[in-house]
């Protein structure tokens, strides 16, 4: 079949479907080199998108800059791999190595390569597979890839960076050029960024500053200034050059697939507006990624996606034709692609848009349940409307030591919270120092005053150190820094980032301060309640009266606290890691494994060394049977020091027990290991006209005396133990000489951590024909659904609250957890409605109003097996309201 691709060829091709995250800015553009010179001409398009985007299955490239570079090669079959779970991506390339990947590349880029001679010229690769001698050959006949002497090749010669820039220069210039692609035979460099390549060969030099303008390459330091051109090429580093460069060519995934112009999606003014004209490309490959001709193309969009289609999955009216005469069905009047294997289309679309691009015979309609087809999914960037916030200190850290650097990050962004990269927006941003020897910023930007400017991708990043003022010395005046931020640009307020300001926050209540030791305040005006906030910090205490309408919505405090103080026990923090979240009930041999992790920090966020952590669990032995928690140990608890490098103890048991439960289990720490005296102010004598009499006890002074005679002294604070709901008790002691009995105790409260020392585990047992409760963990990736059912004591009360004391508790241990595994093979239901398992699976997916838990928390299950031919019913709903009960 010529030009045109068939429902049956469609259907042999795997992952075709497209889920296009399309960014408001080109990643490359917004990342490089902030103050520098932009690249001149970045790729519009991508040749990793859709299912260049899958899994390997490469266990060593998690989280690393070039894992998804590492995926698309995959996908092409560029870069195969060490094996199937190991790619190896801080080795260096071999010539030989890199005369394979450019040799797959080439057909895929339109780069035609001679045929390979029949007396080749190197006389030192024949130690080399037959395929790398003839990708040797073939490169070096088109100039691609030369030779190290007319005789040689250096086969095992590590590639360097300034090679690799010549290799994909020529490789570009005989490349056939994409969409969105720069013609780099016309380019001429204009920018001088890279500081170190002056004394490259030429032909390096021009090669170097021509992939630099193309948005191929980058600098390796911070400014983006060093190249190092004599470095060898790793793997990973390879695997982003080749990427970047099969994005100007025409190199896209096998079957349909649709992006827009990044620059194009960007939406229009601040509350974004209707009918936006986005740029987009439709590319159609063969399974070879060879571009298809004349194919005809049905594009449609929705606004309403949830509802474009009917029960029997063909489109309805939510959807709305584009480009075509007939919507949802293949056409003679359907754009068609051209020699490029490529359709352009600028599009009128409404604000969060699906379009859907697809191909098949003539005459075929849509059908959602099976045909296959590309998406993408537009959202606009509403443009700036808050400032984000954050700083880049560990989690329970209340104080810094002096030397020590903060960053402070200050990122604008629209109603989502999701960054805007908007530049040249002005924000406020003024500085009370209070005794520090140095407090140093580093402004980002244009700045002048106490005006900051936000760089090319919306951000303003602060930094401050503080000096110890007496080296050596402990004890000094702590050093604060506190900013107040505030904004004119944008029309809503300003959040304050939890952590490292990757998941941004609720703003806190008005004008008031979080209890986390950074004084960081809300999104608060000046003036709260007609008082102004006095220096020491706590709005309770504001004693400077002002006027109301001083107030300002758009400002926002956030400080920080430098120490060489002793870490205070008090302020320690214990928290509880799991390494999973449950773990399938079983009888069998060893039963289930869990694993649970304390890690002791204190309020510097350094790891407590040598402290004894005893772990405790809910679930209980019978008859010395493995059945409870923590290896079923007949104390049901277990004891282990931190350790010295982090800060943490790890347990590992086995739970034998097919029974489903939900194990609690807690965490507590020896004190007494950290005494730590001190002098704090203590009343000795009379208080409230009552003298302490010999029992030490304040709540039983007897001895009437005048409240006059009341003294205050230094008494000695020392700490000696944590109690189990977080309170710490202490013990005074009384100074020699001072008159009277003043030894006593008494109750502090700790503070509030923003973490726990619980952790929750489910020993999940496989359903029994059916079931229902809570959904306590969900996952489409695996297609589980693990829920707790509450058998016998809801909430820790007794079977029956109407006729038991109130106060009669019963185990939590009576609740269950059980896990059930789907397939599409079930049915399935959302509420009331029944629905195919893609619409089941963004339910499940699919957050409440608030944003901040799954809007279906409850889940029924009947007829369950997890055999592949049962068909088992699966039902999931929200939790009833106050109203509906």
């Amino acid at each position: 079949m010529t030009g045109v691709l068939g429902r049956k060829w469609l259907a042999v091709l795997a992952l075709l479907g497209l889920i296009a995250a399309l960014l408001a800015v080109n990643p490359d553009r917004a990342l490089a080199d902030a103050g520098n010179p932009d690249v001149d001409n970045p790729p519009t398009y991508s040749a990793c998108v859709g299912p260049a985007l899958a899994d390997a299955g490469f266990e060593d490239i998690a989280g690393r800059s070039g894992e998804e570079a590492i995926n698309c090669l995959a996908h092409y079959k560029i870069a195969l791999g060490r094996s199937e779970t190991e790619f190896a991506p801080r080795e260096t390339i071999s010539r030989w190595q890199m005369a394979l990947f450019l040799s797959r590349a080439a057909s895929i880029a339109g780069v035609v390569l001679p045929t390979e001679k029949t007396d080749p010229q190197f006389t030192d690769i024949g130690a080399t597979s037959e395929d790398a001698q003839a990708a040797a050959n073939r490169l070096a006949e088109a100039g691609i890839m030369p030779g190290t002497s007319t005789t040689t090749f250096s086969p095992n010669q590590e590639v360097t960076r300034g090679s690799m820039a010549s290799m994909l220069d020529s490789f570009l210039s005989q490349a056939t050029i994409g969409e969105g692609g720069a013609d780099t035979t016309k380019l001429s460099p204009d920018d001088d960024v890279l500081t170190d390549i002056t004394t490259v060969p030429r032909n390096s030099y021009i090669s170097i500053r021509r992939i630099y303008e193309l948005g191929i390459t980058k600098g390796v330091n911070a400014e983006g200034t060093v190249y190092r051109p004599n470095q060898p090429v790793t793997r990973e580093q390879m695997a982003l050059f080749i990427t970047r460069t099969l994005a100007h060519t025409i190199a896209r995934p096998a079957g349909v697939s649709i992006q827009a112009d990044k620059d194009s999606a960007t939406g229009s003014g601040a509350e974004g507006t209707d009918g936006e004209e986005i740029n987009f490309v439709v590319s159609v490959r063969d399974e070879n990624y060879q571009p298809q001709v004349d194919v005809n193309v049905d594009v449609f969009s929705s606004a309403d996606p949830d509802n474009a289609f009917d029960d029997e999955g063909a489109c309805d009216t939510a959807t709305t034709a584009q480009g075509g005469s007939r919507k949802c069905e293949i056409h003679g009047n359907d754009e068609q692609t051209g020699t490029s294997g490529d359709i352009n289309l600028t599009l009128n679309v409404a604000e969060d848009t699906t379009i859907w691009a697809w191909t098949g015979d003539a005459g075929a309609k849509y059908d959602n349940d099976e045909t296959v087809s590309a998406m993408a999914e537009i959202g606009f960037n509403k443009g700036a409307t808050k400032l984000l916030v954050s700083h880049d200190l560990t989690d329970n850290q209340t104080k810094l030591g002096f030397g020590q650097t903060v960053n402070v990050t200050i990122q604008v962004a629209d109603d989502d919270n999701n960054p805007v990269a908007e530049e040249g927006l002005s924000v406020g941003v003024s500085q009370t120092v209070t005794n520090a020897a140095k407090a140093g910023v580093t402004r980002s930007g244009s700045s002048s005053g106490n005006t900051r400017k936000t760089d090319a991708s919306g951000k303003i990043t602060l930094q401050f150190t503080q000096t110890d003022p007496t080296t050596g010395t402990a004890g000094d005046s702590d050093g604060e820094v506190v900013l107040t931020i505030t904004d004119s640009n944008t029309n809503d307020h300003i959040v304050l980032a939890d952590g490292e300001g990757e998941d941004p926050g609720e703003a806190q209540a008005t004008g008031k301060e979080t209890n986390d030791g950074m004084l960081r305040y809300s999104a608060a005006g000046m003036c709260t309640d007609g008082k102004d906030w006095d220096h020491d910090r706590d709005p309770a205490t504001d004693d400077v009266p002002c006027a109301e309408t001083n107030d300002t919505t758009n400002a926002a405090r956030v400080g920080f606290t430098w120490s060489d103080d002793n870490a205070d026990p008090v302020n320690h923090t214990l928290s509880l890691s799991q390494l999973n979240q449950y773990a399938v009930a079983s009888e069998e041999g060893d039963g289930g494994e869990s694993r649970v992790t304390a890690t002791l920090t204190n309020e510097y966020g350094s790891p407590v060394s040598r402290v004894t952590v005893t772990f405790n669990s809910n679930l209980t032995n019978s008859e010395g049977e493995n059945d409870g928690g923590l290896g079923g140990a007949e104390l049901n608890d277990r004891q282990g020091s931190t350790g010295s490098r982090d800060g943490s103890r790890r347990i590992n048991y086995n739970r034998d027990n097919k029974v489903g439960a939900v194990e609690i289990i807690t965490a507590s720490t020896s004190w007494m290991e950290l005494l730590t005296p001190r002098n704090i102010p203590v009343v000795v004598g009379c208080t409230d006209g009552e003298d302490w009499d010999d029992d030490g006890d304040p709540a039983t002074d007897d001895v009437p005396c005048a409240e006059t005679d009341d003294t205050t002294e230094s008494a000695t604070h020392v700490y000696q133990a944590i109690n189990a709901d977080g309170t710490a008790k202490a013990v005074l002691g009384c100074p020699s000489g001072t008159d009277g009995a003043c030894t006593a105790t008494m109750d502090i409260a700790r503070p509030e951590k923003g973490t726990d020392n619980t952790a929750t585990f489910y020993w999940a047992a496989k359903v029994d024909e059916t079931g229902s409760g809570t959904i306590v963990d969900r996952s489409t990736e695996d297609k589980r659904i693990i829920f707790t059912t509450v058998v016998g004591c809801p909430d820790g009360r007794a079977d029956d609250p109407e006729t038991a004391d109130e106060d009669e508790a019963c185990a939590e241990n009576d609740d269950t957890a059980s896990i059930a595994m789907y397939d599409d093979n079930d049915h399935f239901t959302v509420g009331e409605d029944p629905v195919t398992l893609e619409d089941f699976e963004k339910a499940l997916d699919e957050k409440n109003e608030a944003g901040d838990a799954p809007k279906y928390d409850m889940a029924s299950v009947s007829n369950y097996s997890d055999t592949a031919d049962n068909v088992s019913a699966f039902t999931i709903s929200e939790s009833p309201s106050d109203d509906d009960s």
